[in-house]
């Protein structure tokens, strides 16, 4: 816990999310007072400790990853806003503003957050490879596979940060773009992938799985197509790396789940209920009417069946993934063929009508509703109405609910309290 503590609060520092709020002299006291409570870093940051900073990081990813998918639900029109706190409705009604949110700005783990605690799980990952790789074997037994774990999640808190921010910063450095943020995730991935060797270990397999599917979705981000599909195409069927959640401690709770079907803060938004294929329910998207309003009674609340309660896992990797992805590549070489008998052999498994196409165009419409469906609440929604340019729903300039009108963002800026603390940003 201490240890977790002291590496939140240099994150804080390498992210320069510190709170502008505090005066100088305010500052300055609290830098002078004694706190003999905390334990120096030092002490804990020692080879014997490995396996707990690993575990730390872990966990610190999952809470990010849980609280993202949730907050960014109502951007990303999985969600919409069913409560009459006014502090969340920028989320849904994307006009999210850099100087004045705190809810995806400065909040951390637990509730309505994006920026903080992804930044935070994005430094512990980093700062334990940093551990790893300058201990030796002798003083971290199974320190290989330490080292690729703390690889693996800083790649995926970089996916999130290039996928949800217009930007981001690193370590009090540069404003980096999507496009630079995912290539840092690509060299992460990749030192997972010569860190693990395949076949060692059944836990080394599934993070060089992991690994693998991260570094697709780094790489198909950045278009890069043909290396995008390399990587999926050595992933096996019904590979799934879980975030795993828990229902005794609400920082381990699936956010997902504790907002939508618990706390009705957010309905599942209505382009998503009731969704078929050729007539069929589609089972990838179980979506249900609570037969109530949410927090704000005057919402119908529809609620989400995927993830059934308080400590259902959240698929961070899936081979579902590795098989769109190959779609989506074999699309873009025009091989029509290859792309249709991947969407089919994930049709097929849930007993869903076959996909048709005679051209690579019609197989490119048609890829990001699969997407949709297939990766409903996993953290990919937003980036693909970047990436596909899909319209906005309901589109800018549509009255909300809660006063004004819908705006087009389609992507977080960076925070003001980022770029005001960071001597790198201008």
């Amino acid at each position: 816990m201490h240890t977790r503590k002291i590496a939140h609060r240099r994150a804080f520092a390498a992210g320069a999310l510190v709170l502008a709020a505090l005066s100088t002299t305010a500052c300055e006291k609290l830098l002078e007072a004694e706190a003999p409570q905390l334990i120096e870093e030092e002490t804990l940051q020692q080879p014997a400790n490995a396996t707990v900073i690993v575990s730390g990081l872990v966990a610190d990813f999952e809470c990010a990853f849980t609280s993202y998918i949730a907050t960014l639900g109502p951007i990303s029109d999985e969600f919409r806003d069913s409560q009459a706190n006014a502090a969340t409705w920028d989320l849904d009604r994307r006009t999210n503003n850099a100087s004045s949110s705190t809810i995806y700005a400065i909040n951390t783990c637990g509730g309505f957050a994006a920026y903080t605690p992804v930044s935070i799980a994005r430094y512990v990952a980093d700062n334990g490879a940093k551990l790893l790789e300058g201990w030796t074997d002798e003083e971290v037994p199974g320190r290989a596979t330490l080292l690729a774990r703390s690889y693996a999640y800083a790649g995926y808190s970089l996916i999130l940060l290039g996928e949800g921010f217009c930007s981001a910063a690193i370590d009090v450095g540069p404003e980096l773009t999507p496009a630079q943020i995912f290539g840092q995730a690509e060299e992460r991935f990749a030192k997972v992938l010569s860190t693990v060797t395949a076949g060692s270990s059944a836990s080394n397999d599934s993070l060089r799985n992991m690994a693998l599917v991260g570094r697709a979705r780094a790489r198909i981000n950045q278009g890069k197509f043909a290396d995008a599909a390399a990587d999926a195409a050595l992933v096996p069927n019904n590979f799934t790396f879980n975030a795993r959640y828990s229902s005794t401690v609400t920082r381990a709770e699936n956010r997902v789940y504790r907002m939508n079907n618990v706390n009705g803060s957010m309905t599942v938004d209505s382009t998503l209920r009731g969704l078929t294929v050729g007539g069929v329910p589609d089972p990838r998207v179980p979506v249900t009417d609570a037969g109530r309003g949410g927090s704000q009674q005057s919402v119908r609340l529809w609620v989400q069946n995927k993830y059934t309660a308080l400590n259902s896992p959240i698929p961070i990797a899936s081979w579902r993934e590795a098989l769109l992805i190959r779609a989506e590549a074999a699309a873009e070489a025009g091989n029509v063929s290859a792309a249709v008998g991947f969407i089919n052999q994930l049709r097929q498994r849930v007993n869903l009508p076959a996909f048709s196409a005679a051209s690579a165009a019609e197989v490119k419409a048609q890829i990001p509703d699969e997407r949709r469906r297939e990766l409903f609440l996993e953290s990919h929604r937003l980036y693909d109405t970047i990436r596909f340019n899909l319209p906005l729903i309901p589109a800018a300039g549509t009255p909300f609910h809660g006063g004004g009108s819908y705006g087009n963002q389609k992507c977080l800026p960076l925070p003001d309290i980022e770029r005001i603390n960071n001597p790198n940003l201008s």
